[in-house]
């Protein structure tokens, strides 16, 4: 009799195991999408630094801090392509130096040029290197006169 019992629990038990596998495959490709789909949303944090840049029309706004900093783009950026850039600063503040680096790939320091261009306006150009990544995170180093820690910029080319 109890063998009987332990014989209908285990056809029971089996019936189920499909169910279960299609639930466990299911959970892992939504896990899976999730993780892609963080990789291409930059509306979250990068290394948790913020300031990534959603572009509109060649734009992004930032914050340096605290204050409102806009960055427009000639085209949106591309590897191997010249990319004129005009910053929108507040007007008190002075960048000493900037660059471009790689986030999730080494890709050594891209020097932007700027001009100062008066209140607040500055304007340059810089060119990225051609890498093998399909997603490459950039990260634009501004460094502010008299601020000890630089103000970052991030955004996303995709191949």
């Amino acid at each position: 009799m109890l063998n009987n019992h332990n014989n209908k629990r285990s056809k029971h038990l089996h019936s189920q195991l499909p169910l279960v596998a299609i639930i466990v495959v299911a959970v892992c490709v939504y896990l899976a999408h999730e993780f892609q789909s963080s990789a291409l949303n930059e509306n979250v944090l990068i290394n948790g630094i913020g300031n990534s840049c959603n572009f509109v029309n060649e734009t992004c706004e930032f914050l340096i801090d605290g204050e409102l900093a806009i960055a427009t783009f000639s085209t949106m950026p591309e590897p191997e392509e010249s990319v004129t850039l005009k910053i929108l600063i507040p007007e008190n503040q002075e960048i000493e130096s900037a660059w471009i680096e790689g986030v999730n790939m080494y890709m050594g320091k891209i020097p932007v040029l700027l001009d100062d261009n008066a209140n607040g306006v500055w304007s340059g150009w810089f060119m990225l290197g051609g890498c093998s990544e399909p997603v490459m995170k950039w990260q634009l180093r501004l460094n502010i006169k008299d601020k000890e820690s630089p103000n970052y910029l991030y955004f996303v080319t995709q191949y």
